[in-house]
């Protein structure tokens, strides 16, 4: 914890390289794209339905342009994107999900080392869906991604809330610390704090009700052995 501004982090964290073998993981179902099973099938029903919500909510905000989504994983939020009539791009860390959103969907993604290639103030919009808590050199790939963007363009992170009632409840078992994947671990005033220092301006903080109920599984799988899906739907809709 930063001893000035209280700032969660993990210490020590894997290295660039090293991180790779920890997204390889059969338990990482954003990049493995599970569909078997009542977890896996829940997962991607929930995943559908947020995904539309989240294209409607961008579009609230912004008029149909190009959007690039940051930390795609296997593609499903592009390749709806593009049904809607955006112009896509994604950029992925790990090989296997850039892969499989080739195969799946006909997306070319980028790694994260062709940032620079792109141009400057080319997207209207750009999305980091539970990304910048895995982000190595924080504030200089925010300075990168950032460029990026139209001047009155629209930037959408989504985050875990280390200060959340279901991170007090599961302590030590919240899955969303999910370390040494996640290299932060942020509060909303940390959010505030940092887009401020960075020139943006705040439009709009939202809740990801699915969210809750995911971590919530995740975090009853963690401290009791077990999914105990009625109590972590219950305290997924409390959080």
């Amino acid at each position: 914890e930063c001893e000035r501004c209280k700032f969660l982090y993990t210490n020590p964290r894997p290295d660039s390289n090293e991180i790779q073998r920890y997204y390889g993981s059969s338990a990482y179902i954003s990049h493995t794209n599970q569909r078997t099973g009542i977890f896996g099938k829940t997962y991607q029903h929930l995943r559908k339905k947020a995904i539309i919500e989240k294209e409607k909510w961008i579009s609230k905000h912004i008029s149909l342009g190009s959007i690039l989504d940051y930390g795609c994983g296997t593609g499903e939020f592009l390749a709806y994107c593009r049904t809607k009539g955006w112009l896509v791009t994604g950029i992925e860390i790990a090989e296997e999900p850039r892969k499989k959103a080739k195969e799946n969907y006909n997306l070319s993604v980028l790694s994260p080392d062709a940032l620079d290639e792109l141009e400057e103030g080319q997207f209207s919009a750009i999305t980091l869906w539970h990304v910048l808590e895995h982000v190595d050199k924080l504030r200089e790939t925010l300075q990168k991604i950032i460029a990026k963007l139209q001047s009155e363009g629209l930037l959408v992170v989504a985050l875990p809330n280390s200060n959340s009632w279901d991170a007090k409840h599961y302590k030590e078992y919240w899955a969303a610390w999910d370390v040494p994947i996640h290299f932060y671990h942020f509060k909303k005033e940390d959010v505030f704090t940092l887009f401020s220092s960075l020139g943006l301006n705040h439009v709009e903080t939202k809740n990801m009700p699915f969210d809750a109920y995911y971590i919530s599984l995740l975090s009853e799988q963690n401290k009791f052995g077990r999914k105990n899906w009625v109590k972590a739907f219950l305290l997924g809709f409390f959080s």
